[in-house]
């Protein structure tokens, strides 16, 4: 937890039981607590998706965060 130095992007499904959504918040709270730079997307579904527009939305979300930290916004 207190070696996280970069910015952090989560991608946490809400029904997934291999990293249940109860444990990536409390994750989540520890790094704002400690002012850690992460970004979280949640999506419904399991540890991952397969559906083709869920898929999409998450590399969206990939690609944005890489933008945001390598300042190509």
């Amino acid at each position: 937890m207190d070696d996280v130095k970069a910015p952090l992007l989560v991608l946490a499904g809400a029904n997934d039981p291999r990293c249940p959504i109860r444990q990536i918040d409390n994750y989540l709270a520890r790094l704002d607590a400690r002012g850690a730079d992460f970004s979280v997307y949640r999506f419904d579904a399991g540890h991952s998706s397969l559906v083709v527009d869920e898929r999409i939305r998450q590399t969206e979300a990939q690609l944005d965060f890489a933008r945001r930290h390598l300042g190509m916004d």
